[in-house]
């Protein structure tokens, strides 16, 4: 079974926040979130509206374009890799 759309992102959230050595509270803070609000990503509990992409993507020193590539990128991967 394909994993949803919203647990892959919430698991590239967790994967590059970790990747930056990031706490969900420190990026939370440098997105302009609650650390409750990345929790729930990362947990496939919420989906990311395009202004949250964008302030995620900022926080994570990257663009948009980048952060839903690694999304594409994990979406490919076989199922278990």
């Amino acid at each position: 079974m394909e994993a949803s759309p919203k647990s892959v992102f919430g698991q590239v959230l967790r994967r590059v926040r970790r990747e930056r050595d990031l706490s969900q509270e420190a990026l939370a803070d440098r997105a302009g979130l609650a650390r409750n609000h990345v929790s729930e990503l990362e947990r496939a509990r919420r989906d990311p509206g395009l202004v949250t992409l964008v302030q995620l993507a900022d926080a994570l020193n990257m663009g948009v374009g980048e952060l839903m590539t690694c999304f594409d990128e994990e979406r490919a991967r076989p199922h278990g890799a």
